[in-house]
């Protein structure tokens, strides 16, 4: 072979890889930011386990993957987020399928009453697991709605009844016409089963709704005694939970179409690793911390009494009912959930 063969040669290479770089490498080269919103403040305990994920994400992708993020809704209201998620203003969020019941009533499966207090693990993995009838109703009506793919449900603190400054709440009967916050659809739905008035405010709006007596009693995770330092106007909290409230991942279709292949794979693992993670040893590790500082406050614990904790049973199961009703979707989880035993 002559010297100018070999240079042609050379030259075609060099002109091959060239062409490579200018079609595929951009994939490979650039950094994709994501406009991430949560719903939860800096020292919520949810907004610390993200950094996790977070680090995780960029760790795994190699710098590709970068976040700017946004707590507190700052970028959007919470209640317009999921929206704002839908036409691509927000990039990813983080929030609670509750506060969209409206939109994705499918998505307010998981605060059904006692649903996931049964068997943590087991209801996790029905809610995340790729693949499954119960999952694909879930995932395909975001998909629909929203035009967002859910990327994990995070289970998060068991919700219990907290009573404004002394209010005591030991039976049904103490329950009665009471003002209790309760955070939205399914959940608002429990309270008015319970035979309370539900209030719909917002988290940052209950110190103050506490203070001045608007309610007189929330439904809401323990750690907010400490977290929303609650304990300072309520003096008292019962269990069991009547529910669990979850955290779900979204992140916009058209946004995540648009990675490589690779990246896309990134993201949908490492959600589901950390959504386990968080699931089933953060949150069950914060809530046992959490218990044992409230029991160094002056805040009374009571338990409902085994009866009454049947009757509450009861009595919340038309809730299920009218969720069934909400939406030809919501009707086949119902049945799921009681073909699997999750509920009566």
């Amino acid at each position: 072979m002559d010297w100018l063969v070999k240079k042609r040669i050379v030259f075609s290479l060099c002109i091959f890889t060239g062409l490579i770089f200018l079609f595929l490498g951009d994939s490979y080269a650039r950094v994709y930011n994501i406009k991430f919103q949560m719903a939860w403040h800096t020292q919520h305990p949810e907004y610390k386990a993200y950094q996790k994920f977070i680090k995780m994400v960029e760790k795994r992708s190699r710098g590709k993957i970068k976040f700017t993020v946004f707590p507190s809704s700052q970028l959007v209201p919470r209640k317009e987020a999921l929206s704002a998620l839908r036409d691509g203003i927000i990039d990813m969020l983080a929030s609670c399928g509750a506060y969209y019941h409206g939109m994705v009533p499918e998505g307010d499966v998981d605060w059904l009453p006692y649903v996931s207090s049964l068997n943590r693990s087991k209801f996790w993995h029905l809610m995340n697991d790729r693949g499954s009838e119960f999952y694909n109703i879930v995932h395909n009506a975001y998909l629909k709605k929203a035009n967002a793919i859910l990327l994990t449900t995070i289970i998060c603190g068991n919700e219990v009844i907290i009573g404004r400054d002394h209010i005591r709440f030991r039976t049904l009967e103490d329950l009665k016409n009471k003002k209790i916050r309760a955070a939205g659809g399914v959940a608002t739905r429990t309270v008015l089963a319970l035979g309370a008035n539900p209030v719909t405010i917002a988290t940052g709006e209950i110190y103050p709704a506490l203070q001045r007596g608007t309610v007189d009693g929330i439904v809401f995770p323990v750690y907010g005694l400490k977290d929303y330092r609650f304990y300072e106007v309520a003096k008292t909290y019962t269990l069991p939970a009547l529910y669990t409230w979850n955290d779900d991942l979204w992140i916009n279709r058209r946004f995540f179409n648009r990675l490589p292949k690779k990246l896309q794979k990134i993201l949908r693992d490492t959600a589901y690793e950390w959504g386990k993670w968080a699931s089933l040893h953060y949150w069950p590790n914060y809530a046992k911390e959490i218990q044992q500082w409230v029991a160094t406050k002056k805040v009374e614990r009571f338990h409902f009494p085994p009866d009454e904790v049947e009757k509450i049973k009861e009595i919340v199961k038309p809730v299920s009912e009218w969720y069934s009703k909400e939406s030809p979707g919501c009707k086949k989880l119902i049945e799921i959930l009681r073909k699997k035993g999750f509920i009566k």
